[in-house]
């Protein structure tokens, strides 16, 4: 009965590590008690735009001195969980007086706040700024609100102990710009998400399936040769062979026809006397 029951564990695990590979991670934390993070729920979110927007688009929000969005290309739950208990991430969010962690979330397939940054600044009157980590920006100023625009850099290629040696190293330079961050504002909101750009974007997220250009089904402009495929391969192909093999063989079938002699001449022959022959 146990070995059965091995069995069947062992069998559903890869099914298991399928259902979360088109996820990415959303972590949010405060410096101080942020409503926002209170008030949204840590499951039912399979959506990240709505999950996003139910955290900055609260008005608690806007309470505090900044707000820190940092995306990541190919961020996955797994990544932050093989973090040692040690980091800096770890430490951050054990120390934060409001966390939410979203670990399996539809990931999207763009930057997931490329249209929310300016949607938050509006909203809290604060002005968007990007900042790269290891960048000295002298630009920040703690007298007005911000909304800061992290961009950490890509895992994308990135497998096994290269992947966690670069997930460890994000993490550290992550931790330094915050810091740094946090001392310009000492009232701050972070929001960490992971997303994955995706050429099949209907496969990757159902969300996104709106948004596909209607370009594609446009009637293409021009004659009849920009709406129709007329030389295809197979017809030059076929034209090729007709035009270069066949038609040659045939014009020389028909030269060689054409120069065939007979033998037999229509002229008498020698001594021959028509009158002596009617005679006779």
């Amino acid at each position: 009965m146990a070995r059965s029951a091995l069995y069947c564990l062992l069998t559903l695990l890869p099914a298991a590590s399928y259902a979360y590979s088109g996820t990415a991670p959303i972590v949010a934390w405060s410096s101080h008690s942020s409503n926002a993070l209170n008030s949204a729920s840590s499951e039912g979110y399979i959506n990240p735009v709505a999950a996003l927007e139910d955290i900055l688009l609260n008005g608690a929000a806007c309470q505090h001195d900044a707000i820190i969005l940092v995306d990541q290309k190919g961020l996955h739950a797994s990544d932050l969980r093989n973090l040692p208990s040690s980091s800096s991430l770890a430490q951050t969010l054990n120390s934060a007086v409001s966390t939410l962690e979203l670990p399996y979330v539809a990931r999207s397939v763009s930057n997931p706040f490329s249209s929310l940054a300016g949607t938050v600044a509006d909203r809290c009157g604060a002005r968007v700024v990007s900042h790269a980590p290891g960048q000295a920006d002298t630009a920040l100023s703690g007298k007005e609100k911000h909304v800061v625009c992290v961009e950490m850099p890509s895992l994308d290629g990135f497998e096994g102990a290269d992947r966690r040696k670069a997930v460890a190293e994000h993490d550290a330079s992550l931790s330094s710009a915050l810091t740094k961050l946090a001392e310009t504002f000492p009232s701050h909101l972070v929001v960490y998400a992971g997303w994955h750009p995706s050429l099949h974007v209907r496969q990757s997220s159902p969300f996104t399936s709106n948004l596909t250009s209607t370009a594609a089904f446009a009637t293409p402009s021009g004659g009849i040769l920009a709406r129709y495929q007329l030389l295809t391969p197979g017809l030059i192909l076929a034209l090729a062979v007709g035009f270069f093999l066949l038609v040659p063989i045939v014009l020389m079938g028909i030269s060689a026809l054409a120069s065939i002699q007979s033998p037999l001449q229509g002229e008498a022959p020698k001594g021959y006397i028509a009158s002596e022959k009617k005679s006779q």
